[in-house]
C-alpha cells in the first residue's frame, strides 16, 4: 500500500515545472501495438469441469536409489532413466456405471503460473498398478505396488501447450465399495520434467480424472 500511495503522489504532484525538450529531440510515437497472449488461454481440452479428481498422493521413486523412500510430494519429478513419480487417484462411488477419463494437462509457461522445468525429447511411459494397491509414503522403486492394467495406447510424447487423454474406460467401481484407488507411474528415458501439480494457478497442469 505504501508503494501505491507514493506512486499516486508522484502522478498528482502539484509541481508546475515542465521538463524541457532538448533541441532536436522528437517525442516518441506509437507506431504499432499488439496484445500480449492471455495467460488463461488454455490448450484445447486443457480445462477441467466441476467434479474433477486430482491425485491424493504423489510419490517419487528412483532407479539409482531403489531402496530410498522419498515420501509424498507436490512436485512430481521425472529424470531420464532414474526418477519416476507414482500417482494415486481416488474414484468415488458416485462414479459407478460412469466413464472415467484420465488426462494429463500440460500448458506452456504463458498459460500457467505453476513453475515447471522441462528438458528433453518428451518421451514418457505410464505403468498402471492393480486397483486399490497404490503407493504409500514408504514406497520405493524396489517396492512398488503390484502390476495392473496400463493404458493401451498412451501418448508417447508429452510436450508443453497440449492436453492429453491417457485412458478412457468405465470407472469399474464395485457397488459394495465407497471408493476405488487407481494408480500409475510416469517415467522417461530422455526427459527431465518436474512441476507443481495444481489446477489453481492459471491453466491446470498434471494428472486428473474426469467422470462423465
Amino acid at each position: 500500500m505504501k508503494i501505491v500511495i507514493a506512486f499516486s503522489g508522484f502522478l498528482f504532484s502539484t509541481h508546475s515545472c515542465a521538463t524541457p525538450i532538448l533541441d532536436g529531440a522528437v517525442p516518441l510515437e506509437v507506431v504499432s501495438s499488439r496484445p500480449l497472449e492471455a495467460r488463461n488461454l488454455c490448450p484445447p481440452g486443457g480445462t477441467l469441469p466441476e467434479g474433477y479428481l486430482e491425485p491424493t498422493l504423489m510419490v517419487p521413486v528412483s532407479q539409482m536409489l531403489p531402496d530410498v523412500a522419498f515420501g509424498p510430494t507436490d512436485f512430481p519429478q521425472i529424470t531420464p532413466n532414474d526418477f519416476c513419480t507414482i500417482f494415486n487417484l481416488e474414484i468415488p462411488s458416485s462414479g459407478f456405471n460412469k466413464t472415467c477419463t484420465l488426462e494429463f494437462l500440460f500448458p506452456n509457461h504463458m498459460q500457467t503460473f505453476s513453475p515447471y522445468a522441462y528438458k528433453g525429447a518428451g518421451h514418457f511411459t505410464f505403468t498402471g498398478y492393480a486397483f486399490n494397491t497404490g503407493a504409500t509414503a514408504e514406497t520405493t522403486f524396489n517396492h512398488q505396488p503390484p502390476p495392473g492394467p496400463s493404458p493401451p495406447t498412451p501418448p508417447a510424447v508429452l510436450a508443453p501447450g497440449n492436453a492429453y487423454t491417457i485412458n478412457v474406460g468405465p470407472c469399474s467401481i464395485p457397488a459394495c465399495q465407497t471408493s476405488m484407488e487407481v494408480s500409475g507411474m510416469l517415467c522417461s528415458s530422455d526427459t527431465t520434467f518436474d512441476y507443481l501439480q495444481t489446477a489453481h494457478l492459471g491453466c491446470p497442469i498434471g494428472f486428473y480424472v474426469v467422470i462423465s
